[in-house]
C-alpha cells in the first residue's frame, strides 16, 4: 500500500473511531463511558499497517518520543495523537491539566503507574497517592479521568508506537504539574518538557 493511500485509509478510520468515542464521552468522562471509547481505541489501534515507524519514525536524536497529532475537533478537542517513544522514554508522575486520556498499544510494551491527589482527609505522605498500574501493550488501554495522574515508562528496551487521545490537545490541556513521589513535590509541567509534536494530519 502506497503511503498516499496509507493516509487516506487511516484518516478514514480515524474518522470512524473518533465519531464512536466522541458519541460515548459527550456523555461525560465516567469510567463506563471511558471504557467505550477505550474499546473503540483499542479496535484502531489494530490497523498496525496503518500506524508504523515508517511513517511515524522515533526521534533521531536524545529525545524521548516523538508525537503526530492526526487529529484534533476544530476547538482542539478530541486531539488523537501517534506516539514515537524510545526504548528510554520515561516521564515522572504528571496529569493532564483537567483532560481525560486513552492510550492504546500498537508497538510495544509501556508501564502506566496511577495516581490521585492526596484529598485533605487522605493521612499518608506527599501529594499523590498510587491507585495502581496498567501495562499498555498490542491490544491493551489505559484510561484516566480528568483528575489522573500517570508515571510511564518503555519497557524490555524496545521503542513504542502508542495512540494517544486526550480531551483537549496539549496546549489547550492549561496548567499541568508534575511530582515528585520520593520528595513529596509538585511543580509546573510545561509543554516544551515534551519530545517534538508535529501537526501530521
Amino acid at each position: 500500500m502506497s503511503a498516499a493511500s496509507r493516509t487516506d485509509e487511516r484518516n478514514k478510520l480515524v474518522g470512524m473511531a473518533m465519531g464512536d468515542i466522541r458519541a460515548a464521552m459527550d456523555g461525560g468522562p465516567s469510567m463506563e463511558n471511558l471504557a467505550v471509547g477505550k474499546a473503540a481505541l483499542i479496535k484502531l489501534a489494530m490497523h498496525k499497517d496503518l500506524f508504523s515507524f515508517e511513517d511515524f519514525p522515533l526521534p533521531n536524536d536524545d529525545a524521548m518520543e516523538c508525537s503526530y497529532l492526526i487529529h484534533e475537533d476544530d476547538d482542539g478537542e478530541y486531539a488523537l495523537y501517534i506516539n514515537s517513544g524510545a526504548p528510554h522514554q520515561y516521564y515522572a508522575p504528571h496529569d493532564h491539566g483537567t483532560a481525560w486520556a486513552i492510550i492504546a498499544g500498537v508497538q510495544g510494551r509501556e508501564r502506566h503507574k496511577l495516581y490521585l491527589r492526596r484529598g485533605p482527609d487522605d493521612p499518608g505522605e506527599g501529594p499523590i497517592r498510587k491507585m495502581g498500574e496498567v501495562i499498555v501493550a498490542s491490544g491493551e488501554a489505559a484510561t484516566m479521568q480528568p483528575d489522573g495522574i500517570h508515571e510511564v515508562n518503555a519497557m524490555d528496551g524496545k521503542p513504542l508506537l502508542h495512540l494517544h487521545l486526550y480531551a483537549r490537545n496539549f496546549i489547550a490541556q492549561g496548567e499541568r504539574w508534575k511530582f515528585d513521589v520520593e520528595k513529596g513535590t509538585a511543580e509546573p509541567f510545561y509543554l516544551d518538557e515534551l519530545g517534538s509534536i508535529t501537526d501530521a494530519r
